[in-house]
């Protein structure tokens, strides 16, 4: 653990915007986090999904925490504890080198598998808790530790229990993978290649789990643009859920619109979710010429709408206000109310 007075933060963030904090301190061990003040703490994984519009009056704790252990092993399936530091990508490509299956669409996704849980990620038909077992958690007012279960986390949409109390940090995060390939290739978009036909492009049948892997990694990488190079946070909105009657008015605007069920939406009424549709706003962002647009340092990038990129000299509140007008433009020509996916300080 390290302490340094007045930070400069572009380095943790994958924007790579430049802002302050107060003081920084990495958590390496669990002992580190008992020397975390109890107020004014901002938890912070790889940056991956973070814009900071201001410096930070306060302590930024990096989390660093490292390890994957199995829990137990049955002839069907593993109980794994990942620590909340560990590379998300890292943790999907070690599941599938032991051949293990149900993480398999989430690869190269940013960030660190302690954010992952906290934001509820999904990709390519994937869902980061339809694997969830259980969460190591600290609330670090009280110094207490404590266990939330799936239950507990109460998933939402790229949403969760956790992601509305920021007092407690996630030490450690345990999945459940199976022995058994269950494959799910029914990912399909209009304008970006879709998982099957990837996976027929660089494997024949019987596809395993490392194809599916390798055609994930192949779509991501010709669509979204690697955070090494480019200063990113990969999706910036969430996809918005509207009523079908509403998804079938934007139809007759954006005949490829798709959409996609929304079983996983918690504050929907179960009864009421064949009401409802999640649209592919990165689509809708296109009619609206947003692909590729650059405006001073800000931009999106050339084969994605719904990522929004960097170039030097970038500030937060350019971002932000970029931002806002894709927002407002999207509100005035469809009538949808963006919400962001990105935390924003």
């Amino acid at each position: 653990m390290y302490n340094l007075t007045v930070v400069d933060l572009s380095s943790y963030n994958t924007l790579r915007i430049s802002a302050k904090a107060s003081n920084l301190i990495e958590i390496n061990t669990a002992d580190d986090i008992n020397k975390l003040p109890p107020e004014n703490v901002f938890f912070l994984g790889s940056g991956a999904n973070i814009l900071f519009t201001k410096d930070f009056p306060g302590t930024i704790a990096k989390i660093k925490l490292s390890g994957i252990k199995v829990l137990k092993e049955t002839n069907t399936d593993v109980l794994i504890e990942v620590a909340a530091g560990e590379n998300w990508h890292d943790f999907v490509t070690w599941a599938v080198d032991h051949n293990l299956s149900g993480i398999e669409n989430m690869a190269l996704i940013p960030g660190t598998v302690g954010a992952a849980a906290i934001g509820n990620i999904a990709a390519y038909g994937g869902n980061q808790e339809d694997i969830f077992a259980s969460l190591q958690a600290t609330n670090i007012k009280t110094q207490k530790n404590q266990e939330f279960s799936k239950t507990d986390m109460q998933f939402g949409y790229r949403n969760s229990f956790l992601r509305q109390h920021p007092d407690y940090l996630v030490t450690s995060v345990t999945y459940r993978l199976s022995k058994t390939a269950h494959l799910n290739t029914s990912y399909h978009a209009t304008r970006h290649a879709s998982l099957l036909s990837t996976l027929n492009q660089i494997n024949t049948p019987p596809f395993t789990i490392r194809h599916v892997f390798d055609a994930v990694v192949k779509i991501r990488s010709e669509k979204l643009p690697d955070p090494k190079l480019v200063g990113t946070a990969g999706s910036f909105f969430k996809n918005p859920v509207v009523s079908k009657e509403k998804f079938h008015q934007l139809k007759q605007q954006i005949p490829d619109l798709l959409a996609y069920p929304t079983e996983k939406l918690s504050y929907i009424d179960p009864e009421e979710q064949s009401e409802y549709v999640k649209v592919s706003i990165g689509r809708a962002l296109d009619e609206l010429g947003w692909r590729g647009k650059r405006i001073g340092n800000v931009g999106t990038f050339p084969q994605h709408a719904l990522v929004i990129v960097t170039y030097p000299g970038a500030t937060g509140q350019e971002v932000y206000q970029f931002a806002e007008m894709m927002r407002a433009n999207v509100k005035k020509n469809f009538d949808i109310n963006l919400e962001y996916e990105v935390v924003i300080i």
